[in-house]
């Protein structure tokens, strides 16, 4: 069969975490899940694909659909998510409209809200859940004319009935799977606002988080990690085969397991292989031991979760961390030559005028080389999601899903400010921690490559016309 996967261009939304200016130049990274899924039918070698990263490529709808229809899928995937459902919708309604195919649809989004989301006619499957072993499954079945009910982990409408098979439960072993179908990608276009070399990808060497952050929709009780020879693995393909040469590991934990960490890093210092990589991490996950070696490895950059410099705002996430663990951790990183890079959320729980300056402090007298700071925002799937429908009455999400015209600002839990108060105060925070005397001349100075300064002042410049 003929295949496409579709990412196309989408614009800031209400209810995002990061304010317009940021979320609009914060880089072009590739679609790592859609990608995953285009691996996987690839490496059936049974259909042809056809993969649009509308977003890096810069395509107009029109752009889109003239690729479309001179391919002339017979399916196209999409990843759908939920602040964006609607965004998503339009696409695949206008893909519809000009098409016949079929349209599929997977993320996490599909574990919280599938028979909504299969309620709009214009999706006909949804895969629910990890897609390694259903997705060839459901080819299969569409490819044979087979019933759709015999395949596990995916709900489709028959008539006006939604339907919903049997649940798949996720493979326990992550190794030796399909790597993303970067072949099909533009590598040489993507890039986070702060990378510094091309080519540039992200990769994911985990799934899971066990610890119990209450904002957080990606946090599990398991962890499932990848051993480093397949990481590997996949490092090299990407490093002959796509010239990438910078990597961002997007795992939710990337330090969960430090010995799984520290024999990466032995397998990346003995490949002898010359690359740039950054990781995300807990401040109370990292150490001396662990960070030597990451070090030795060229690692550049960790993003530290850090989120408020206020102890009972920590409590109130369930971080389950200190604030005088952070400066710990910032130092320690710093004495290891590695960068650090700070997130930080305004408009939490129990927020006020106050706790906002305890944070702002924080970040700015910690030794950080980035801060980004945040709007605190209600994700589905939450401990605070739950908290706020038993507070409000109603679940918001699926009410927005099933009519965009619910759609509104969400207010926020336990907090008095209103959401142009904590857009105020993220700019603040900004201006505050970026352009103190000497940080920009000592930001300037570390730059190493003319795209990252290009990248830089247009976020600069879009910041203060804001």
């Amino acid at each position: 069969m003929k295949l496409s996967f579709l990412y196309p261009t989408f614009t800031a939304v209400e209810n995002q975490p990061n304010i317009k200016a940021v979320a609009e130049n914060y880089g072009i990274f590739p679609p790592l899940s859609l990608a995953y899924v285009a691996g996987i039918a690839d490496s059936l070698n049974e259909h042809e694909i056809q993969f649009i990263d509308g977003n890096a490529l810069k395509l107009t709808p029109k752009e889109i659909i003239a690729r479309l229809k001179a391919f002339s899928p017979d399916m196209v995937f999409m990843t759908i998510t939920t602040y964006m459902f609607h965004e998503n919708l339009s696409w695949i309604k206008h893909v519809k409209d000009n098409i016949s195919t079929k349209v599929i649809v997977g993320g996490a989004h599909l574990n919280l809200y599938a028979k909504e989301t299969l309620a709009h006619k214009e999706i006909d499957i949804a895969l629910i859940g990890e897609a390694e072993d259903t997705l060839p499954e459901l080819l299969d079945a569409v490819k044979n004319n087979a019933p759709l009910k015999d395949v596990h982990g995916i709900a489709f409408r028959e008539n006006d009935d939604v339907i919903f098979t049997l649940p798949r439960m996720p493979r326990k072993d992550l190794n030796n799977l399909p790597f993303p179908a970067r072949k099909y990608l533009q590598n040489n276009l993507y890039s986070s606002f702060i990378s510094q070399k091309k080519n540039f990808t992200s990769i994911m060497t985990s799934r899971g988080c066990p610890y119990r952050c209450g904002f957080c929709e990606q946090r599990t009780k398991n962890f499932r990690g990848r051993n480093a020879e397949d990481i590997l693995k996949e490092i090299k393909e990407c490093y002959y085969n796509h010239g990438v040469r910078e990597f961002e590991i997007f795992d939710p934990l990337f330090t969960t397991d430090k010995y799984r960490v520290i024999d990466l890093c032995k397998e990346i210092i003995n490949s002898g292989l010359k690359f740039d990589w950054s990781v995300r991490s807990r401040v109370d996950r990292v150490d001396d031991e662990l960070l030597g070696y990451m070090s030795k490895a060229n690692c550049k950059r960790i993003y530290f979760g850090i989120e408020s410099g206020n102890q009972a705002v920590l409590n109130n996430l369930k971080k389950d961390f200190q604030v005088s663990q952070v400066k710990k951790a910032i130092d320690l990183t710093k004495k290891h030559n590695i960068d650090r890079f700070g997130y930080f959320m305004i408009g939490c729980p129990g927020e006020t005028e106050n706790t906002i300056k305890d944070t702002v402090n924080l970040a700015c007298s910690l030794d950080l080389n980035y801060a980004q700071f945040s709007k605190f925002s209600i994700l589905p799937g939450t401990d605070i999601y739950e908290e706020w429908k038993k507070q409000h009455g109603h679940d918001y999400w699926r009410e927005f899903i099933l009519d965009e015209n619910k759609r509104q600002i969400m207010p926020l839990l336990n907090t008095k400010l209103t959401d142009a108060d904590i857009e105020h105060h993220i700019k603040k925070a900004y201006f505050k921690f970026y352009y103190r005397p000497g940080f920009v001349a000592k930001y300037l100075y570390r730059m190493r490559s003319i795209g990252e300064l290009k990248r830089t002042a247009k976020a600069a410049i879009a910041m203060i016309t804001s």
